[in-house]
């Protein structure tokens, strides 16, 4: 049987990576994130997976940079694009920890420049994923734009999410081209009484990993095309080439 695919995986901040995202101490990387500390964009990422008939994944948590590592505070938002920065991220996994690495970003109000921001993400990554012999992998890095933020894939199932939270929500229709995608669900969740009783900052963390548990994956594919849907077709591409290696 083939064993888990491990995924190092790098997005934006706490509405993707969930509990995952706080401070990392250089002992926690390289290790197996928790399932409870896991965020939405994992759980999509591992439905997605099972869903075209790939194994089960883990994800593993990376490692704090230098600078990271000084502040203590981990860097959120777009600057995860950055090369220097993200060179610096990647070369730290060991490869034996990781098999396929991902980056998602949100395009933001800046479609066309975080494409080109993303391309370059993606191929600077593959400059520093190394084998075992220090060889470059090219085969096993993919990246993702939001358009224009993950809230928008959060809400493309749009029945799912007036179902879980029992309210009603406007009509959504191209969903990629509203720039309001964020307030929408930020204010659905704070009208909402789903899971009430939880009164810390990690009820809006755990209500939108219940919506990407719940969610329609081909509503999802359907309504963000051009994001989730070449994404997906990224993913998927990606996992083919780990397949040989799982062993």
């Amino acid at each position: 049987m083939s064993r888990r695919i491990r995924i190092g995986l790098i997005a934006e901040g706490e509405a993707e990576l969930g509990e995952s995202i706080p401070y990392i101490t250089p002992e926690d990387g390289g290790k197996v994130i928790p399932r409870e500390n896991e965020g939405a964009l994992h759980t999509l990422i591992r439905k997605e997976l099972l869903n075209a008939g790939f194994p089960d994944c883990d994800f593993i948590q990376r490692y704090p940079s230098i600078r990271e590592n000084q502040k203590r505070t981990l860097r959120t938002g777009h600057s995860i694009l950055d090369p220097k920065y993200l060179a610096q991220i990647v070369i730290l996994w060991k490869p034996e920890e990781v098999d396929m690495i991902l980056i998602i970003v949100d395009a933001d109000d800046n479609i066309k420049q975080r494409k080109i921001d993303l391309e370059k993400a993606v191929n600077k990554i593959r400059d520093n994923h190394l084998d075992i012999n220090e060889k470059i992998i090219n085969d096993r890095s993919a990246g993702g734009l939001a358009i224009r933020n993950f809230e928008t894939w959060l809400l493309a199932d749009t029945e799912n999410v007036a179902k879980i939270l029992d309210v009603e929500l406007p009509t959504l229709e191209k969903l990629e081209n509203l720039d309001n995608t964020k307030e929408i669900l930020e204010q659905a969740i704070a009208k909402s009484t789903y899971l009430s009783a939880n009164i810390d900052n990690q009820r809006p963390l755990q209500i939108r990993w219940n919506l990407a548990f719940t969610m329609n994956l081909k509503t999802l594919k359907t309504n963000c095309p051009e994001g989730y849907g070449d994404f997906v077709k990224n993913l998927l591409a990606t996992t083919e080439a780990v397949l040989p290696i799982l062993v």
